[in-house]
Formats: structure tokens, C-alpha cells, sequence
């Protein structure tokens, strides 16, 4: 199967966002859990959460706070409430990238590499940084966070978080025109990473 999937560097190359790009077979659903009787207030295990289609698997993830769902590149866009799509200087978006034996990238690390090394062939004066991680608490795990800027004046930089399955590599990105724009939307960000909620895999590991 063919990604949907951009790389850094092609991203970060957009001085506005290609509206519709990716909008084929996109739908957002709402997974909804019951409330355990007797409660007096939401838990966790009552909340609804989203999940987002992709090709062959849904993942798990809610819309960030202040934020809502636009047109845009990826599984999913999302702007800053009260934003208009042509003229907002942040943005967050969801994609993914098939991982394993059939794919070009192995693992998680062996995508992140490859996704680094292309972002330094298109911006020479780029640069990567290696950020901490951050936690997921719903699947008691980690996203590995890189920083990626340009050193170009538009759309120069972005916060990834990677998180891998047994068969893709989720893509979880804040990007921005801007430093300021950045570093305003980056705990709407962090908070949205950890929402993830795992992924539900349609088929078997093995088919491709």
C-alpha cells in the first residue's frame, strides 16, 4: 500500500497549506464508552474520544483544545479556533507511513532517520533537534519528539511526535510560519500528542 505520508522537509516547504491534497478516504469518527453506573463524574474510562481513518488501521487521538478540524494536508488538519484557513501562521496535523517487512522503513527509528536525512538534503541550513519525549498516558508509553527548522522565513518550523505500531509510524506535527506562532501552540500540542489512545490495525500484521 502507497502512503499518504509528507516528509518533514516537503511540509515545511509549503508557504500555505494545499487545501483538499489529501482529503480521499479521510472520515473522523466518535468512539464513544459508556459511563459506569453510580458515577458522579467523568473518568477516563467514560470520556469520548476521537478516532481518526486511515487506510488500513483508526487511530486514536482527540481534537486539541481551542482547535478545530479544517481541509489541509494529512489524515487530519487542524487550525486554532477563529483562524481562517489561508492566513493562519500555525497549524497541527495528523499523518502516518507504513512500517515493516514490506515497506521501505523497517521500524520507527529507521523512518525518523530517513525523514531526518531528507529534511537535510532539501534545507542546508535546517536544523534537528532531539527533544524529550513525551508521555502517553492512555497507552502507558512514549512519542519520540524531534524540532525541525528550516532557516527559511516561511513556514520554517515544526514540533514532530512520532509513534509507532506494529505496522505504521503515526505522525503528529505542529508546524508554524513562525517562532512566536510555535511556541504559543506548543501545550495545545503537547496536550494533543497525549491523547493518543493506541491504534486498531484492520487485517492482519502480515497483509500489505
Amino acid at each position: 500500500m502507497k502512503t499518504q505520508k509528507q516528509s518533514a522537509a516537503q511540509l515545511l516547504a509549503q508557504t500555505q497549506p494545499t487545501f483538499n491534497k489529501f482529503a480521499i478516504g479521510v472520515a473522523l469518527m466518535v468512539l464513544t464508552t459508556a459511563a459506569c453506573a453510580g458515577q458522579s463524574g467523568p473518568t477516563e474510562s467514560s470520556k469520548t474520544h476521537e478516532m481518526i481513518l486511515a487506510p488500513d488501521a483508526f487511530v486514536a487521538i482527540d481534537t486539541p483544545k481551542g482547535w478545530v478540524r479544517s481541509e489541509g494536508p494529512g489524515l487530519a488538519y487542524f487550525l486554532r479556533e477563529g483562524d481562517k484557513p489561508r492566513h493562519a501562521d500555525v497549524w497541527i496535523y495528523v499523518d502516518y507511513a507504513d512500517t515493516g517487512q514490506h515497506a521501505k522503513d523497517k521500524d520507527m527509528n529507521s523512518f525518523i532517520n530517513s525523514d531526518i536525512a531528507a529534511f537535510k538534503r532539501r534545507f542546508k541550513n535546517g536544523t534537528v533537534q532531539r527533544e524529550d519525549p513525551l508521555a502517553l498516558p492512555r497507552v502507558k508509553s512514549q512519542a519520540t519528539v524531534y524540532s525541525f527548522r528550516s532557516g527559511e522565513r516561511k513556514n520554517a518550523f515544526e514540533e514532530i511526535a512520532y509513534i509507532g505500531d506494529v505496522r505504521h509510524v503515526w505522525i503528529l506535527a505542529l508546524s508554524a510560519t513562525n517562532r512566536d506562532a510555535l511556541t504559543s501552540a506548543l501545550p495545545a500540542f503537547r496536550d494533543f500528542v497525549q491523547t493518543y489512545g493506541g491504534s486498531i490495525i484492520m487485517g492482519s500484521p502480515d497483509e500489505k
